[in-house]
């Protein structure tokens, strides 16, 4: 057995691989396999599982083999299913800061998986090859059946949140996830999911926690705002790529606010966006009015900030509307 073989077939499964697989692929024994990973200073961060070396793995590479080491071993596809869940899914979608300190894991409820202090394997009679996508060789559950494993362990808040960062990013919509509750109405958490999926279907489109935030504490202060984001059409002979939308506020009124996250609006090509959408506006003929909320003004100067939209809401109104306040039927449902 040559080791650039051995290597060759180890690169082309992206580094990182079980032994019964790199030793079925060079037709070879495991025992051989072994052997070479350790002459050859291999990184071997499971009993089954072997690597190339890395000075330093990442949390995605012990997830990834996290997952491999839980694979089954019958060749069946149905029977071996194993997918990243739960927290470890949401960091290696990019929607968690860090790794969690334990890898996630869900398998089938029927199959064992020998204990490890550092996975977390949860069993679930819902988990089919459909819930199981894979992005850069590592089995990932789909986000519609993610939220219903962080359902779980999440309150309604943070499972919320969870929800709103994973439409923001397009990778679900509420229908996939109304059918995940339809299919499986008894797991554990479904209340909450359920509560939070016609929530957010009452509100419309949301792209952030601030966001929602703002308009419930906007409906408890008596002021009701389109169902949505307010879509701004493009000037007659605009061009087709206008395609702008106020987080916030009332169309028939030309009244929008935006709202401000750290994590949306504070890199350089968030800036230079929200600069362009700015003089875009300036541009516009029909006396637009936008003001801009962040966390600070939803925190700590509420009442202030409430009184500033109330003002130009009342203005608005009067200017476009020709009476004091706006009524329900000027707004978008």
């Amino acid at each position: 057995m040559s080791p650039s073989i051995l290597l060759d077939h180890l690169r082309a499964r992206g580094g990182l691989t079980t032994v019964a697989d790199l030793a079925a692929g060079v037709g070879c024994s495991a025992r051989a396999v072994r052997r070479h990973a350790d002459r050859q200073g291999w990184w071997c961060p499971l009993p089954d599982v072997v690597g190339l070396p890395r000075a330093r793995p990442s949390a995605r590479d012990r997830i990834h083999a996290a997952a491999l080491q839980a694979t089954g071993r019958t060749g069946d596809p149905e029977r071996d299913l194993v997918a990243v869940t739960r927290l470890s899914a949401l960091y290696l979608l990019g929607l968690a800061a860090s790794a969690p300190t334990k890898v996630d894991l869900v398998v089938p409820g029927w199959r064992y998986v020998k204990p490890d202090p550092r996975v977390a394997v949860t069993r679930s009679t819902h988990l089919t090859a459909d819930d199981i996508t894979t992005r850069a060789h590592i089995p990932l559950v789909k986000s519609a059946p993610l939220l219903r494993d962080l359902a779980a362990i999440r309150d309604v808040d943070r499972l919320r949140l969870d929800a709103i960062e994973l439409l923001r990013c397009q990778d679900v919509t509420l229908e996939d996830v109304e059918v995940v509750l339809a299919h499986g109405s008894s797991f554990p958490g479904s209340g909450r999911l359920r509560q939070v999926v016609q929530e957010l279907r009452s509100v419309g489109r949301v792209d952030s926690a601030l966001e929602y935030r703002a308009r419930q504490r906007f409906r408890a202060a008596g002021i009701e705002f389109d169902r949505g984001q307010v879509h701004i059409p493009a000037p007659s002979g605009g061009s087709g790529d206008w395609a702008m939308h106020l987080d916030l506020g009332i169309a028939a009124i030309r009244f929008g606010i935006e709202v401000d996250s750290f994590a949306h609006h504070s890199s350089p090509d968030a800036l230079r966006r929200d600069a362009e959408r700015a003089n875009r506006l300036a541009l516009l003929p029909e006396d637009w009015r936008v003001l801009h909320l962040t966390w600070w003004d939803l925190q700590e100067r509420w009442p202030a900030f409430l009184g500033m939209a109330r003002a130009v809401i009342a203005a608005q109104t009067a200017r476009h509307l020709g009476r004091p306040w706006p009524v329900a039927a000027d707004l978008v449902r």
